[in-house]
């Protein structure tokens, strides 16, 4: 369960400026064919992160990062950052040390 998203949206690229992303340009050819819907959005790749101890928290902090590239300059960039606070009903899943 989560609770409590803080967003933060990156809109131009940090190396060139440029506000046109590889995947929001391909998302808004399909929005126009009406293949997707409006409030679609569009990214390369996302990455979460929960920052806590291994065992025994009941809440702990949630980073997800959405990474899309420049269409200008081809930059690897971060558009969009949401934390959000993960809230554990006390049953902390086990590890079992692999990989799935």
């Amino acid at each position: 369960m989560t609770k409590e998203t803080i967003v933060h949206n990156f809109t131009t690229c940090p190396n060139c400026g440029g506000v046109h992303t590889l995947a929001n340009d391909v998302l808004q050819t399909q929005i126009e064919k009406g293949a997707m819907p409006k409030e679609s959005k569009a990214f390369i790749f996302q990455h979460q992160s929960v920052i806590a101890r291994a065992t025994g928290w009941l809440s702990a902090p949630l980073v997800i990062t959405f990474f899309d590239v420049c269409s200008d300059c081809g930059t690897t960039y971060c558009v969009r950052a949401e934390e959000k606070v993960i809230i554990n009903n006390g049953n902390v899943p086990k590890s079992n040390g692999k990989f799935s």
